[in-house]
């Protein structure tokens, strides 16, 4: 069973351990009267890459910058490393930032942007040079590139210029806020590659918050999805897509045939051929796979199928629904 959060105090975080990397324990905010976070539990283990998702609006960048310090909890507390730093400032905390403006400083080239952080806290200037060169290697930026201006690089050599920076000073966390939303789709996918294997590397504990559920499934071990400021579960990537623990996750993480018993199936999991009948009503190609959407006895029902067979509207299509992939869905959508 998945861990899951929920407005409980206890519900969805593990056992207090000092490998959480990450524990926020019932935290809230508000902007004056609208509650944005609300009672919110989360434990994310050290070393692990942990997505953040959810739509526009559901206040997780919110919980980002609570965990950042940029914005103090109006209630619960907030722990890094087993350290309650709830009420400490920012630059104290040890934790590099990456936002989705990349935030480099522009009269700098990337290599005096990675070594900036450095050189502020007076780190020699031997190791300056050993820690930045290493930093740019390992994010994969040419020697010609390191004596670049940001506005002399592309999209993704910002990113990775900002990625660099951030891990430059040894942080206990790495925050990912949207950092691949002003990227095209080709870079994007190749971005996450190139995150997950820079996490692997430094072992930094990471928190990336989006919106894109393809990106948070690619990227992360860990996916927390939240809705209306709550947490609403947390778990491996297959196993909260597999097994939701609302409609809303259930829905929010791609396609699922929500059906009026309570129970659900994704589309993929629905092979064509068996006893059961319905008509086709829709076909949505979408290059590796097409979308049949068909009317079975009044169910709207969706399946996903290679594009090697042609089907129109109208037509008459056999399915079954194994009954190893139907879940339950255990618990109803909180109230917004």
């Amino acid at each position: 069973m998945p861990a899951t959060g929920t407005n409980s105090p206890t519900a969805g975080t593990a056992p207090s351990s000092a490998a959480d990397g990450v524990r926020l324990a019932g935290v809230s905010f508000a902007y004056g009267p609208a509650a944005v976070v609300r009672d919110l539990s989360l434990a994310v283990p050290a070393d692990a890459f942990c997505a953040l998702l959810g739509p526009s609006g559901c206040g997780k960048t919110t919980l980002l910058k609570m965990i950042a310090g940029e914005l103090v909890p109006q209630a619960g507390r907030v722990s890094v490393n087993g350290r309650d730093v709830t009420a400490t400032p920012p630059e104290a905390r040890n934790i590099g930032t990456v936002y989705q403006s990349y935030a480099l400083f522009p009269h700098l080239t990337a290599w005096k942007n990675v070594a900036f952080g450095l050189e502020v806290r007076g780190v020699p200037k031997a190791t300056v040079a050993e820690r930045v060169e290493a930093l740019l290697h390992r994010v994969r930026l040419t020697r010609d590139e390191w004596h670049r201006r940001p506005a002399q690089l592309s999209g993704g050599q910002q990113q990775r210029v900002a990625v660099a920076r951030a891990l430059a000073f040894g942080p206990d966390l790495l925050l990912l806020d949207e950092p691949l939303a002003n990227l095209d789709r080709q870079l994007r996918e190749e971005m996450r590659v190139e995150l997950r294997r820079v996490h692997a590397e430094s072992g930094t504990t990471t928190i990336l918050v989006t919106h894109d559920q393809e990106e948070a499934l690619a990227a992360a071990d860990l996916i927390g999805v939240m809705y209306a400021g709550r947490l609403l579960q947390l778990g491996p990537p297959r196993e909260v897509y597999d097994r939701p623990r609302t409609p809303f996750v259930a829905r929010f993480l791609g396609d699922a045939n929500l059906l009026p018993d309570g129970t659900m199936i994704r589309p993929e999991a629905i092979p064509v051929g068996g006893p059961r009948q319905g008509t086709v009503t829709r076909v949505t190609f979408h290059g590796g796979f097409q979308a049949v959407e068909f009317d079975a006895d009044g169910q709207p029902l969706k399946l996903h199928t290679s594009t090697q067979q042609r089907w129109t509207v109208g037509d008459p299509i056999r399915f079954v629904l194994p009954e190893s992939a139907v879940w339950a869905i255990p618990e109803a959508d909180p109230t917004p």
